[in-house]
């Protein structure tokens, strides 16, 4: 074998490679493509909302199946750091509030909002908790609108009172607590 037909066949075989690399990338590209159009499907069923830009978001947010459930109670979180922090009291009374939503105690969705909590709430959950409020207001009757936000609040108060007032003798909200409750019943009325 010459050293023209060695230097030939690496060559060819250089291309193959690249070509291969090419395909794989294709391949990989539109299972990608695939898989997000499969889990907005989903997430459309799951919350009957069909906003492309949400389901985007929510799927840049790794918000999608169980997830989701946890999602709904991001407003928690929120009244949670209102003060700027959140304490064990509080934190409890929010995954107290997502137990009885139905979260297992053992749930990795339950680990994730205790991972909220640990990081307080982002700008980005909520302006997409905003848009969230905004397709519920849109899909949801009045009377369902109103329980939905009902319990919401609720759970919200419970909260904020959780930490307590002076000594924990007087259950109080502080009047950041009070604005974001406040700033929930807004979002979640027609």
């Amino acid at each position: 074998m010459s050293s023209f037909d060695a230097f030939q066949e690496r060559g060819q075989s250089l291309e193959e490679g690249y070509f291969r690399s090419r395909d794989a990338q294709m391949v990989d590209k539109l299972r990608n493509v695939f898989e997000t159009k499969m889990a907005k499907d989903a997430l459309a069923k799951a919350t009957g909302i069909t906003n492309d830009e949400f389901l985007e978001r929510m799927l840049r947010l790794n918000i999608k199946g169980e997830l989701l459930t946890a999602f709904k109670l991001f407003p928690l979180v929120e009244v949670a750091w209102a003060d700027g922090s959140f304490d064990k009291a509080e934190a409890d009374a929010v995954l107290n509030a997502a137990i009885k939503q139905g979260i297992p105690r053992d749930s990795e969705v339950l680990a994730h909002l205790k991972e909220w909590l640990h990081k307080g709430p982002s700008a980005d959950g909520r302006a997409l908790w905003k848009m969230y409020a905004s397709e519920l207001r849109k899909k949801l009757s009045p009377a369902e609108l109103a329980t939905f936000r009902d319990d919401m609040v609720k759970h919200a108060h419970e909260v904020a009172r959780a930490s307590g007032g002076i000594l924990s003798v007087f259950l109080a909200e502080s009047s950041e607590e009070s604005k974001v409750i406040k700033e929930l019943k807004k979002d979640l009325t027609a």
